[in-house]
């Protein structure tokens, strides 16, 4: 592996030919192959195991490039000629990134010129490192930015344009990436590999033809994730449950209050205050009271079924025939006489025959039963 320290740095060749913006990464076993192209990253006498090639794209259409020459360290050779170029590279950067810079701003100046769009490149930068995967890796990586590598459309982003035709080599990869937020449109040609927001294309699976590389992505919107929109929606839920419940039970607790004199609803299980010496007690409630209850009646779902009972001859005054109570809730006959026979023997409600009808009553409304008439039929 012939490597020494000051060829081991990438040098880029502007070829102007007339077929727009094509981009040709090689290695120095490819020396020889196609490289009719406006912009060819090869490496002078270096013999780099894997090439790299990552583009991040941003929402106003700049890329953010990193160009990486992996190169394995399995010999001293090898080894030797890394560390000596790591050390140059810490003590002069500019030395390796100036020509470089100068190289590539010829070739997005080609590239705009092919696409008629306005494009810069800026922020150079070289670093080494090693790198140890399976094997013993030793890694030089230039970066930077080149404004209006991609057209912005409306919504969409269109990128690939810039480096049409772009040539790989057998062990170079190119991967693209899109913003956040961003959906994936269409991508040509069908990607070798896919990640999150991202293709990956493959030289020796992959040749790029006229008008590919191409990958449009829209803008999904710039309100929240998917995921953050479905965890709202659940809390939004519940809080509608709670207060639908809170407003029912508000409700009930408003309906639970009194119809009589002192605004308090007498227990259930009280004697009945007689009146006169006649034995009854006054009406239940006026006109007006039994409009009010209506009006804050809970909903019947709320009530036990003798609750609905009691409520509705509460309704009518006090006093109601028992087959119109099985009209009104809609109940059987048999439902009707158990729910109402449970009622009378716990005193909170009473009957008697009025003719053929079987009339229910409230115990302070119960006038004196007409002569004849027989308590406890249901």
């Amino acid at each position: 592996m012939n490597v020494r320290a000051d060829v081991l740095a990438v040098v880029v060749a502007v070829l102007l030919v007339a077929t727009g913006p094509v981009v040709a990464v090689t290695g120095a076993a490819a020396v020889g192959q196609r490289q009719s192209s406006p912009f060819a990253v090869q490496q002078d006498r270096i013999d780099a195991d894997e090439v790299r090639m990552d583009v991040t794209l941003r929402p106003n259409g700049t890329a953010e490039w990193t160009l990486e020459f992996w190169v394995r360290l399995d010999d001293e050779e090898s080894t030797t000629a890394f560390e000596s170029l790591q050390e140059e590279i810490r003590n002069e950067p500019e030395n390796h990134t100036q020509s470089f810079a100068d190289r590539m701003n010829e070739t997005v100046a080609t590239a705009s010129t092919a696409t008629d769009r306005e494009m810069t490149a800026d922020g150079f930068d070289v670093t080494t490192a090693r790198q140890s995967l399976a094997r013993e890796y030793g890694v030089v990586r230039y970066t930077f930015r080149w404004d209006g590598f991609a057209a912005v459309e409306g919504d969409d982003l269109r990128a690939g344009d810039a480096i049409e035709g772009l040539y790989l080599d057998d062990g170079t990869r190119l991967l693209l990436t899109w913003p956040d937020g961003y959906e994936r449109a269409s991508v040509a040609p069908a990607p070798d590999d896919e990640r999150d927001r991202a293709v990956i294309w493959r030289g020796g699976e992959t040749d790029f033809v006229s008008g590919e590389p191409r990958v449009v992505v829209t803008d999904g919107g710039a309100g929240p994730s998917t995921a953050a929109m479905a965890t709202a929606a659940v809390i939004i839920g519940g809080l509608a449950v709670a207060g639908a419940w809170w407003y029912r039970t508000r409700r009930s607790a408003t309906a639970g209050t009194t119809r009589g004199d002192d605004g308090r609803e007498p227990d259930a299980d009280s004697e009945p205050a007689p009146t006169g010496g006649s034995g009854t007690a006054p009406p239940a409630a006026t006109n007006d009271e039994t409009s009010t209850g209506t009006t804050d009646a809970p909903d019947t779902d709320l009530l036990s079924n003798e609750e609905q009972v009691l409520r509705l001859i509460e309704e009518r005054g006090g006093r109601m025939k028992q087959q119109a109570v099985v009209e009104e809730l809609g109940w059987t006959d048999a439902k009707t006489s158990k729910v109402v026979s449970g009622l009378r023997e716990d005193g909170r409600l009473e009957s008697f025959r009025l003719g053929r009808e079987n009339v229910l009553s409230l115990p302070e409304t119960d006038d004196e039963h007409p002569e004849g008439s027989s308590e406890g039929h249901t």
